[in-house]
């Protein structure tokens, strides 16, 4: 296992989807927050004020209309159903701006994820000694240290709001519902509106906070990438064993096609080229085999127990070896050269014949 100390790489982006996947992903506790009191400051907005209206007139209906309605079943069920569909016409607005602030808050911390291994059952979270230290640890009494500060502080921004109102809170008592309601709503959204600055600020600092600590926490060591290459490639050692097994897979293919094939060429030891050539059925002969040393040997003596021709041409023989392709025609420099190979070797073949 690398060292912390070790660990100076950045992290490739592979090592980062992988984290994702498994749900490990940098996320600011803070974001939810100040994404919740961005809902409520939406609500006391104009989206609250026309949600209300709404639902006034809703309730203005059913009193002012109370003996228009028909409570037998056909009427029941209408009324039922136009009523909810007023209420969530009415509560529309306030439901889509509370999923769109929140969906928010999760698209600006990173791309969403669905991890599964997140949420299956793990008995090792069963265990007390365990969850002991989870709700007694050095983490979770920062994290209680965190919520009092900010308590703290959300209450002295509250104070600072209300303390110079008070004398127009105290001219209050008595005086008319409407004028009330107003100089709450008034004292309210400027105290949420400025809880929601502080949360905000510190929302963008824990978003920062949680992406460089958690770019620090994946930095990988030069051993690690070099692991990831070596994975993602293939490992060296396994990769030459397949070359082999091509290799071996091919030369027995080839040794197979060498008795088919109509000539040999030859250096003659140490290069052997093998071709097959059909009259009317190939517009050119075709390499069927071809070798070097211990393979051309072996493809001399397999052409000799098959009776097929062994001609010695050096140029040739090393020229298709180097040039030629095994199962393709013969390169288009080499017809002449080949084609008097060929004649050569059906000269030799009538000759026997007659």
């Amino acid at each position: 296992m690398s060292d912390d100390n070790d660990k100076t790489e950045e992290p490739t982006s592979k090592k980062l989807e992988d984290a994702r996947k498994k749900g490990d992903i940098p996320l600011a506790p803070e974001t939810k927050h100040a994404a919740m009191f961005l809902a409520a400051l939406a609500v006391m907005g104009g989206v609250g004020t026309l949600t209300m209206q709404r639902l006034s007139s809703i309730l203005v209906r059913l009193w002012g209309g109370a003996d228009q309605f028909r409570m037998e079943p056909e009427g029941a069920q209408a009324f039922a159903t136009g009523l909810f569909l007023q209420v969530g016409y009415g509560l529309g607005p306030i439901l889509g701006m509370l999923f769109g602030i929140a969906l928010l808050g999760g698209l600006i911390q990173g791309r969403p994820t669905i991890a599964w291994s997140r949420v299956k059952p793990k008995f090792s979270k069963l265990n007390p000694v365990a969850g002991f230290k989870r709700l007694f640890g050095m983490q979770a009494f920062v994290e209680f240290a965190k919520t009092i500060a900010k308590m703290s502080i959300v209450i002295g921004i509250t104070a600072t709001v209300v303390w110079p109102k008070a004398v127009g809170i105290a001219a209050l008592v008595g005086a008319d519902p409407l004028q009330i309601g107003a100089a709450a709503s008034t004292l309210t959204h400027q105290m949420l509106r400025s809880v929601a600055m502080l949360v905000g600020a510190l929302a963008l600092f824990d978003l920062v906070w949680q992406r460089r600590s958690f770019m620090k926490r994946m930095r990988m060591s030069i051993q690690e990438i070099k692991d990831e290459h070596k994975e993602s490639d293939g490992d060296p050692k396994i990769k030459a064993k397949i070359r082999q097994m091509q290799m071996q897979k091919a030369k027995r293919r080839m040794m197979a096609a060498v008795p088919k094939a109509s000539v040999i060429i030859t250096n003659p030891t140490h290069y052997a080229v093998a071709l097959k050539y059909d009259h009317g059925a190939m517009a050119a002969p075709v390499v069927v085999a071809k070798g070097v040393d211990a393979l051309a040997l072996k493809i001399r003596e397999v052409a000799t127990e098959a009776g097929v021709p062994i001609v010695e041409n050096r140029p040739l023989a090393r020229a298709l070896y180097a040039s030629a392709e095994l199962d393709k025609p013969i390169p288009t420099e080499h017809y002449t050269a080949v084609a008097e190979v060929i004649s050569y070797v059906l000269r030799l073949a009538r000759q026997r014949l007659a």
